[in-house]
C-alpha cells in the first residue's frame, strides 16, 4: 500500500512542489507531486504507519511565501514507481487551492540582474521560483505556464534546462525567460505636446535607460508594472509633480512614492522595524510613514507619505540606470478614475499626461492596484490588492456557493466556494463604467477559476436600493436565474466581516460601525451604529450617533464640510457666528445654506459618523469642496496629530476634550459643536480644538461600546468601518476598552472600510441559509 496526501493553502505557484521534490529525493522516498485543482497532491510508496513522519519531512522549512492551511492522508494501492518525480498538473474537479499572489523580485534575482556575466543581466522581465507575477498573468488554473500570459513566449534551451532541473532556483517557475526567449520593454513617445504616441526604435535596457534620462529631466512617463501602469515623475521636482497634478485632474490627493532603497525613504520618512518589515516584505505594498521631510506638492496637508519600494525588475533596473532616487509613482488614470493596465488604452490615455510610455510586452491578465498597509495603526490594511489579493479569509459550515457584490466605494466581490471565502482585490469606485465592467469579470474570473456554479448561488447586495452594486447583483441574479437576492444592511456588513474573519460565529459582541454612508433598515442614512448579539443569532441596532442631522443636498454634503456642517448644527447662534472672519467661509454659501436651512423641507435624517467629523472640519478651517472622498476628516486628523506633536501630550489622557452628552443611550453631538464654534470665534488653536473632538469623540464610542456591553454581558467589541483608519481616534477607543477589561475584534486581513462589506454580506448569507436569523432583507 501507499498514501496520497492532499495539501491545501498557497501551495502554487511559490515553489511548493520544488520544495516537496527535493526534500523526498533527499529522504529516498518514491513517488510524485503535482498541482491539483484541490491543491497539491503527493503520492508516495510508504505505508500508512509511516505517513505522519513522511509528511512532516516533507512540510518542513517551506519557502517564503507558501502556507499549508491543512492537509489530509488516505491511504491508497501502491503503484509500480521509481525515484520521485513531479507529474503533470490535472484541471480536472473542483478548485480550492488559493490563487497565488504576486511576488516583489527576490534578492537573487536582483543579484543576477546586476551580474555582467550573467545571461539575464539587465533583463527586466527577471524571475524565479520565489518571484515574480502570479495572480496578474493567470488565466486559468492549476498554474502552469500555458495557463499564463508567459504562454507565447516558449522557453529556449538554456531557460528550459533550468526549468527541469531539480537543483535550479528556477525548476518549474512558470514565467522564466530571457534575452534569448522571453518578453522585453519598448519606449513609445509623442512630441510633447499631446501628439500621438509613436513607437521609437529602443528596446530593452536601451529603452529604460532612456526613461531614467527624461525622469531626471523633470518629464512624466508611463511606466507599465505588475498589475498596471503607473505615471512616473521625480519626487523632488516641484514644477514636475504640479504638471502630473494638473494632467490628472488630481488636486490635493496625496501621492504614492517609490523609493531607490531604504536608505532613501529614510530621508524623507521615519521608518520603525514594523515598517520596514512591511516594506520589504514579498507583497511589497504601499506603506504610510510619517513625513519627516518636505517634499513640494506629493502630500498637501499631510503628515505621512506613502512609501513603497521597487517591486518588479523593471523598476530595480530604472533606479541603477541613473533614475532620481525618489519617485512619484501614481496610479495610471485621471482622478478616480481605474488604473489602465491594457497597452492599447494607455498609448491612448495618458496623451496629454506623459512624455513617454515603457510598455512591456507581457500582457496583464487582470487589473491589480497598489495595495496599502499603515503599520502603526490598529487597523493595517487600507487598501488589498497587488501581492495581498485574492486569498482565503474566512471559513463557512455552509458548503454551498455564495457571491457578495460588496458596496458602491473600495468595491471588492467575495465569493464563497466548499466553506471557504475569497475576498478580490480592491476594484474601485462603482460610479464608472470600467470599473462596473471590472466588478463584473472578476465575479465570472473567480467563479470560473474556483469551479462554481453561479446558478445556483445566494447573491448578496447591500441594502441600499440606489447602489450601483445592489443594481449589478440584480441583474446578475436574473441572468444566473437564481432566484431573489439576499440584501443585508450596510453597517451588519461591517461587523460581520471582522466575526467572520476571526471566526466569532456565536460570541455576543457588542458591534460598533462607524463610517460616512451606509442604508438603513429605517430608509434613514445610518453611519455611527452600535450593535449587540452574535453573527449567528443575529445583530440588533441598539444605539447610534444621535439621529436628528441632516445631509442637505443628499449625497453632495459628503463633498462640502460646510453642508455637512449646516445639516449637524442646529443652534441658530452657532450658525450665526460662522459668519465671522476667522471662518473664513464665503458669505454667498452661508446665505444659501441658511435659506435651505430654513426652508423646512424634509431632508433625509443620518447618523454618519463621516459626516460628523467633515463638521468639525469645516468648524476647524477647511474651506470648500473636498477634491477626494475622506479628504476633510484626514485633513482634521493632520491637524490633531500636529497638536499632538507640538504638545508633546499623550493621546491616551483626554486632556480637555470635549464631552458628548451620553444620556440619551446614544452619542449626542449637539453641545459639542456649539462649543468648537465658540471655541474657534474665541480664538481657540484649530489643532486644540481638532484633537479635542478626536479624543471626546473616541471617550464617547467608547463609553457607549462598554455600557451596552455591560447591560448585555457581552466581554467582546467588535469594530469596523472607514472611521476606524484614523490613528488617534482608534487609538483612544482602544485604550479605554482596554481599561474596561473588554476584549476587541478588528478587520486584520481586509481592511476596515467598505472592501469588507462584501465578506460581510457572505457571512450573514451563509447564517440566513443555514437558520431563520432575520439578518437580511431579501428583494422581492
Amino acid at each position: 500500500m501507499a498514501i496520497l496526501v492532499t495539501v491545501t493553502g498557497v501551495v502554487q505557484g511559490v515553489g511548493f512542489r520544488p520544495h516537496v521534490y527535493r526534500r523526498a529525493v533527499s529522504a529516498g522516498y518514491s513517488g510524485w507531486v503535482a498541482n491539483f485543482p484541490s491543491g497539491v497532491l503527493i503520492y508516495l510508496q510508504v505505508d500508512i504507519t509511516e505517513a505522519d513522519q513522511a509528511v512532516t519531512e516533507l512540510l518542513a522549512d517551506l519557502p517564503p511565501v507558501a502556507r499549508v492551511d491543512g492537509y489530509s492522508v488516505k491511504e491508497v494501492p501502491s503503484k509500480n514507481v521509481e525515484g520521485f518525480t513531479i507529474a503533470e498538473s490535472s484541471s480536472s474537479g473542483r478548485m480550492a487551492a488559493e490563487i497565488p499572489h504576486d511576488l516583489a523580485a527576490c534578492d537573487n534575482c536582483i543579484a543576477e540582474m546586476r551580474d555582467r556575466e550573467n545571461r539575464r543581466y539587465r533583463y527586466p522581465y527577471i524571475t524565479c521560483t520565489n518571484c515574480g507575477p502570479r495572480y496578474s498573468v493567470i488565466t486559468a488554473l492549476p498554474y502552469d505556464r500555458s495557463n499564463t500570459s508567459m504562454a507565447p513566449w516558449a522557453m529556449c534551451r538554456a531557460c528550459a534546462e533550468e526549468y527541469h532541473n531539480p537543483a535550479d532556483r528556477r525548476f518549474h517557475a512558470e514565467s522564466t525567460a530571457c534575452w534569448d526567449c522571453g518578453p522585453s520593454y519598448v519606449l513609445y513617445r509623442n512630441d510633447g505636446n499631446g501628439g500621438v504616441f509613436e513607437r521609437t526604435d529602443l528596446v530593452g535596457v536601451a529603452a529604460v535607460t532612456e526613461v531614467a534620462g527624461l525622469l531626471g529631466s523633470g518629464e512624466i512617463i508611463a511606466i507599465k508594472g505588475i498589475g498596471g501602469y503607473h505615471l512616473a515623475c521625480d519626487a523632488e521636482d516641484a514644477t514636475a509633480v504640479a504638471t502630473l497634478r494638473k494632467a490628472k485632474f488630481r488636486k490635493e490627493k496625496p501621492f504614492a512614492l517609490m523609493a531607490r532603497d531604504i536608505d532613501t525613504i529614510l530621508e524623507v520618512c521615519s521608518v520603525s522595524e514594523d515598517a520596514e518589515v512591511v516594506l520589504t516584505s514579498p507583497g511589497a505594498p504601499i506603506v504610510l510613514l510619517p513625513g519627516s521631510a518636505s517634499l513640494e506638492g506629493v502630500a498637501p496637508d499631510s503628515d505621512v507619505f506613502g512609501v513603497m519600494l521597487p517591486y518588479t525588475p523593471v523598476h530595480r533596473l530604472l533606479f541603477d540606470l541613473g533614475s532620481p532616487p525618489l519617485l512619484v509613482m501614481t496610479s495610471g488614470n485621471r482622478a478616480s478614475e481605474p488604473i489602465l493596465y491594457l497597452d492599447g488604452d494607455a498609448l491612448n490615455g495618458f496623451s496629454g499626461i506623459a512624455r513617454a510610455v515603457l510598455v512591456g510586452e507581457r500582457p496583464i491578465v487582470r487589473r491589480l492596484d497598489d495595495s496599502i498597509v499603515f503599520p502603526l495603526g490598529a487597523a493595517p490594511v487600507l487598501r488589498r490588492s497587488r501581492g495581498m489579493a485574492p486569498t482565503s479569509v474566512a471559513d463557512l459550515d455552509h458548503q454551498g456557493p455564495i457571491i457578495g457584490f460588496g458596496a458602491d466605494l473600495k468595491s471588492t466581490i467575495a465569493i464563497a466556494v466548499e466553506g471557504k471565502v475569497f475576498v478580490s482585490q480592491y476594484l474601485g469606485d462603482l460610479a464608472y463604467h470600467e470599473v462596473q465592467l471590472s466588478h463584473r469579470r472578476t465575479v465570472l474570473d473567480l467563479a470560473d477559476m474556483y469551479g462554481t456554479d453561479v446558478h445556483s448561488a445566494l447573491i448578496c447586495s447591500d441594502l441600499h436600493p440606489q447602489y450601483f452594486s445592489s443594481s449589478l447583483a440584480a441583474s446578475f441574479a436574473v441572468e444566473m436565474g437564481t432566484g431573489e437576492v439576499l440584501r443585508v444592511q450596510h453597517h451588519r456588513a461591517h461587523i460581520a466581516s471582522v466575526l467572520a474573519e476571526s471566526g466569532d460565529w456565536d460570541e455576543n459582541v457588542v458591534g460598533v460601525a462607524m463610517d460616512g454612508t451606509g442604508y438603513g433598515d429605517d430608509g434613514t442614512i445610518w453611519g455611527g451604529e452600535f450593535f449587540c448579539g452574535s453573527l449567528r443569532s443575529g445583530l440588533n441596532r441598539v444605539a447610534s450617533i444621535g439621529g436628528d442631522a441632516h445631509l442637505f443636498g443628499g449625497d453632495a454634503a459628503a463633498k462640502y464640510p460646510l453642508q455637512a456642517l449646516a445639516g449637524y448644527l442646529h443652534n441658530e447662534g452657532s450658525w450665526r457666528l460662522l459668519a465671522d472672519n476667522v471662518f473664513g467661509f464665503d458669505p454667498s454659501d452661508l446665505r444659501a445654506l441658511s435659506s435651505i436651512r430654513a426652508s423646512g423641507n424634509d431632508f433625509l435624517c443620518t447618523t454618519s459618523a463621516g459626516r460628523l467629523f467633515d463638521a468639525m472640519a469645516a468648524i476647524c478651517g477647511f474651506v470648500g469642496r473636498m477634491t477626494y472622498e475622506g479628504q476633510a476628516a484626514m485633513w482634521l486628523e493632520s491637524l490633531a496629530q500636529r497638536q499632538i506633536g507640538n504638545a508633546a501630550g499623550s493621546s491616551t489622557k483626554y486632556p480637555q476634550c470635549y464631552r458628548f452628552d451620553l444620556d440619551g443611550g446614544g452619542i449626542g453631538y449637539e453641545d459639542v459643536l456649539n462649543e468648537a464654534v465658540l471655541d474657534r470665534s474665541n480664538g481657540v488653536d484649530p489643532g486644540r480644538i481638532a484633537l479635542g473632538f478626536h479624543l471626546g469623540f473616541a471617550r464617547a464610542v467608547a463609553l457607549t461600546a462598554t455600557r451596552i456591553a455591560n447591560e448585555t454581558g457581552s466581554h467582546t467589541v467588535a469594530l469596523s468601518g472607514g472611521v476606524f483608519q484614523n490613528r488617534i481616534f482608534t487609538s483612544g477607543v482602544l485604550d479605554l476598552l482596554s481599561r474596561a477589561s473588554l476584549g476587541v475584534r478588528m478587520n486584520r486581513v481586509l481592511s476596515c472600510n467598505d472592501e469588507n462589506i462584501s465578506l460581510g454580506q457572505v457571512a450573514i448569507g451563509a447564517v440566513s441559509l443555514s437558520s431563520s436569523a432575520n439578518l437580511g432583507r431579501r428583494a422581492q
